[in-house]
């Protein structure tokens, strides 16, 4: 397929280039070219190079476009399915109407799904090629796991490999480029099977990349290491045998859900990290995830599900407190889902000295509020305790269901007092637990006022 043929139609139908229909004069041609290539980078790839039609200013444009995002969406031709459906529908008189409408739906569906896709692989193929790859700041590229062949990410990781050839000398001088390294400084990618060739090939060819981004990707890698990179964020991809991240200049790092399938232990050395967000199901990630070194950590939030269900056969779950130990310098600390394991049978004081804010959130606080009790101890310039829906301990024999706040039961806070003087705390409840909690608090601390603590009740 060819660029400007695929494309024309609908970009002349966009009007007079900054000017008016009358005819007025092509002010936006004549900024120059690095604030049309601004205005080009929040295009999508497809709408970048429909613009080469507009006039001979713009023809070239595309080529040289710092920010390319290849996007599979940009791909859909869905609109002529309901029509094909009621066609058929108002003109079959038969009494197999209805099945023969279903097959030709479920036909069209197919037809536009691979339609769709060999539009896309033309486009995606051709542009690589004649962009000038090695010199892009941005490259994004999005293929829809629903409504690609099975086939798709591998396909695309072939692309990538493909456009990572250009830096090499013979490929660079062949198309005008520098035989040097790629500027890439932002990498994302959607949908692609990456394995331990990627990385290698990123690593001595993309030397400027500091943010790289893993959306939805199947991986076959073993190690993740970079000397540049700034921000990682892998969300939703499925791992083989991750077993290490490793990068002392990262300060952003993000594991939002996904697998890793082996039983080996992820170990992140990253000392210069200040924001952490691990999310992830501790079945899924049966190795468990250590924390070597994270000194600089000022914000974490640490979200462990199902950690009530696999606690035997997850090393994750039951390593939580060393997890926390890990990032005891925090000063923003969200906790989300964890259970009574997380202080293990004898845990060591670990003292959060930095910590000023803190949030539970539908946490198991059913141990005797042991938990609750270690951050407050642990946490002396403590300034916001939030508890949200978090589960707090049951009578076990006359009222089921009523919040264990009796003297008796109430040992470990008893002996507690809050030296916090500005703590203020919020109790988001959705049961009737969230009054007594307050009472409790406000019966065993001097400094604690009743101004202090805010009550929110949810459905």
């Amino acid at each position: 397929m060819e660029l400007g043929d695929a494309f024309r139609k609908p970009a002349r139908a966009s009007g007079v280039v900054g000017g008016s229909s009358a005819g007025g004069p092509d002010r936006l041609s004549s900024l120059p070219d690095c604030l049309l290539h601004t205005i080009m980078s929040s295009l999508k790839a497809r709408q970048a190079v429909q613009t080469c039609v507009l006039s001979t200013r713009w023809r070239h444009l595309w080529r040289s476009v710092p920010c390319l995002d290849i996007d599979f969406d940009e791909f859909s031709n869905t609109a002529p399915a309901s029509d094909v459906f009621d066609s058929n529908e108002s003109n079959d008189d038969t009494s197999d109407s209805d099945s023969d409408n279903w097959h030709n739906h479920k036909d069209w569906e197919h037809f536009t799904k691979y339609k769709d896709w060999e539009d896309f692989e033309d486009f995606a193929v051709t542009l690589i090629r004649r962009c000038n790859i090695a010199q892009l700041d941005s490259f994004r590229l999005h293929t829809d796991g629903s409504r690609a062949p099975e086939f798709g990410n591998r396909v695309a990781a072939g692309w990538l490999r493909r456009a990572m050839k250009y830096c090499t000398p013979d490929h660079a001088n062949q198309q005008g480029l520098s035989s040097g390294s790629w500027r890439l400084k932002r990498l994302h990618l959607c949908h692609v099977l990456l394995d331990d060739h990627f990385v290698k090939c990123v690593s001595s060819v993309c030397r400027s990349l500091v943010d790289l981004e893993l959306d939805n990707c199947s991986c076959e890698i073993q190690s993740i290491t970079s000397q540049s990179l700034k921000t990682l964020v892998l969300k939703r991809c499925g791992w083989r045998n991750l077993s290490e991240i490793i990068s002392p200049t990262l300060k952003t790092l993000v594991i939002d859900g996904g697998s890793n399938i082996g039983a080996c232990v992820l170990v992140i050395l990253a000392p210069s990290v200040v924001y952490l967000h691990l999310a992830m199901r501790v079945d899924y990630f049966s190795g468990g995830v250590s924390l070597n070194e994270v000194p600089s950590v000022a914000q974490a939030l640490i979200h462990l599900w199902y950690h009530k269900y696999v606690y035997a056969r997850s090393k994750l779950a039951g390593d939580q407190f060393k997890l926390l130990c890990s990032i005891s310098n925090s000063t923003n600390l969200e906790l989300s889902d964890v259970g009574t394991t997380v202080l293990g049978k004898e845990p060591k004081f670990q003292e959060f000295k930095n910590l000023r804010s803190l949030l539970l959130d539908r946490c198991d606080l059913s141990d005797g509020f042991k938990t609750l009790v270690f951050f407050l101890q642990s946490s002396p310039i403590l300034e916001k305790l939030t508890l949200r829906c978090c589960e707090f301990p049951k009578y076990s024999n006359k009222k089921k269901g009523t919040p264990i706040l009796n003297k008796t039961s109430s040992s470990e806070l008893r002996g507690l007092d809050l030296l916090c003087e500005n703590l203020k705390v919020e109790i988001i409840y959705n049961d009737g637990y969230g009054p007594h909690l307050m009472q409790l608090l406000l019966r065993i601390s001097v400094n604690l006022s009743k101004n202090n603590v805010k009550l929110t009740k949810v459905n």
